[in-house]
């Protein structure tokens, strides 16, 4: 590039954020008063996007992994104004919380989908690091053959399944009776199982967007 070229190049136009659907790698939000203590007035970069593909209409799920400091928190938009915010939880923190052979049931692909699921401890005596994570009672909504891709597919079409699918799992999910919690199971070869704890809130608990740097 000559001199006179760098004089001529054109500025990069700032990107503008309006809404979580359109976050991309690097860029940050601000959380509102909120009642889970890790999210409550908190900012998070975005680390990672990746996507959950369910089959059938709507099937696309994209995920936002935020840099947590190890409590593996994630976004996803379910709505124009609602969000699903999940945290990770261990089987050992899990177990503290519901009973192992509700679970079990939950989670043997033979079983029907009519489960429901009810919560051991009294929502009293949640440790702080579970408030505002679980219900008292859940329903479950659905069990079904699931694919994970580490990539953004927001704007592009997933790979074919039979050639291409990185990590195929049963995924279980249930919802609680006033549809603010769900609870979801990812089940890989292996027996390995991811658990997530799920809390659906509305958008304007988000503060603010912030893109990230651009490069003039």
């Amino acid at each position: 590039m000559g001199l006179f070229d760098r004089f001529n190049k054109k500025p990069v136009e700032a990107r503008v954020l309006e809404h979580p659907a359109d976050l991309q790698l690097g860029d940050m939000l601000d959380f509102a008063l909120m009642d889970q203590a890790v999210l409550n007035n908190q900012s998070f970069q975005i680390t990672k996007i990746w996507t959950l593909d369910l089959g059938g209409d709507n099937h696309k799920r994209t995920y936002f992994q935020l840099n947590d400091v190890g409590k593996n928190i994630r976004l996803r938009v379910c709505q124009n104004d609602i969000l699903e915010l999940a945290k990770e939880v261990t089987p050992d923190t899990l177990l503290k919380i519901f009973s192992e052979a509700d679970i079990v049931a939950i989670l043997d692909p033979d079983t029907n989908v009519n489960h429901q699921l009810k919560a051991n401890i009294s929502m009293k005596k949640l440790s702080t690091e579970l408030i505002g994570w679980v219900a008292k009672n859940y329903r479950q909504e659905g069990f079904e053959l699931a694919y994970r891709y580490e990539d953004d597919y927001r704007h592009k079409s997933l790979p074919d399944w039979a050639d291409d699918a990185e990590r195929g799992c049963d995924f279980a999910w249930l919802i609680s009776d006033d549809r603010q919690y769900a609870l979801e199971f990812r089940v890989f070869d292996g027996g390995r199982t991811e658990a997530h704890l799920c809390a659906y809130v509305p958008l304007r608990k988000i503060d603010a967007l912030w893109p990230a740097k651009q490069n003039s």
